[in-house]
């Protein structure tokens, strides 16, 4: 049966340029996002450009009925799925008690509740050597003032990727997390951050990331931290307590 990767968040930024990867080293695709215009752009582009198959599906993660709609249509056309990349996220910037409840919830619905509920309905479709990819993030490894909820939200999928990589090596089934640094994408603008410090740094292009977790995919590594700075900054971070933590966060996140 041909393999399948399965991406969420695939309508752009660093799940666009993962479907891009995988689809140049002959994969077919099942991509996952709100906004179906620009999914569809992406199939057309890339069954022409690498003769693969790529099925679109327009999908709401933060609804959980979505989410087991999804997994029904995936039981149905029975496909060989062996990479599930675990991509879509949601962020919001500013100081938690001006952020509306509504915008956390939405985080906490996709960051946190899709990405466990998903993995618990589509585990079972998983053959041996298939591979889990979630995808967190650096903001996963420190406490995060102006975007707390989602510092914590990228906590926590770091700490579940971990624990089902453990569970999972009985049943032969392989788990990262991708954990990048700051990357071009419309996330900044979508969480409100152009205002920030944090967004005047050099930030890593999301087709870099995406060649980085390839081979880190390829190499079955736990922990796929994208580039040498973000590398030497979390190893840093091992050396400074929490709170000089918080502090150097919020510094680098400071509305300007």
């Amino acid at each position: 049966m041909k393999q399948y990767v399965l991406i969420t968040g695939a309508s752009g930024g660093i799940g666009a340029s993962l479907a891009l990867k995988f689809a140049k080293e002959g994969y077919n695709l099942i991509l996952i996002g709100r906004n179906v215009s620009k999914l569809d752009n992406l199939s057309y582009i890339i069954t022409r450009a690498y003769n693969i198959n790529a099925i679109t599906y327009q999908v709401d993660l933060s609804s959980p009925e979505h989410i087991t709609r999804l997994v029904n249509k995936l039981k149905k056309a029975n496909l060989n799925i062996t990479i599930v990349i675990n991509n879509a996220g949601v962020g919001s910037f500013g100081e938690f008690k001006n952020i509306d409840a509504t915008k956390d919830l939405e985080i906490i619905n996709v960051n946190v509740q899709a990405t466990t509920l998903l993995l618990k309905e589509i585990i079972p479709l998983l053959n041996k050597h298939s591979h889990i990819v979630q995808v967190a993030s650096t903001a996963a490894f420190t406490p995060g003032p102006y975007m707390a909820v989602y510092y914590a939200s990228k906590a926590y999928v770091l700490s579940l990727s971990l624990a089902l990589r453990h569970e999972l090596k009985k049943d032969n089934i392989h788990v990262s997390v991708l954990c990048p640094g700051p990357t071009i994408s419309d996330f900044q603008t979508k969480a409100g951050m152009k205002k920030a410090k944090f967004t005047n740094l050099i930030i890593m292009h999301p087709t870099k990331v995406a060649n980085i977790a390839y081979k880190g995919i390829r190499a079955n590594k736990s922990i796929i931290i994208t580039g040498f700075a973000n590398k030497l900054l979390l190893q840093c971070m091992n050396f400074i307590p929490y709170n000089a933590k918080s502090s150097l966060t919020a510094k680098s996140q400071k509305i300007v």
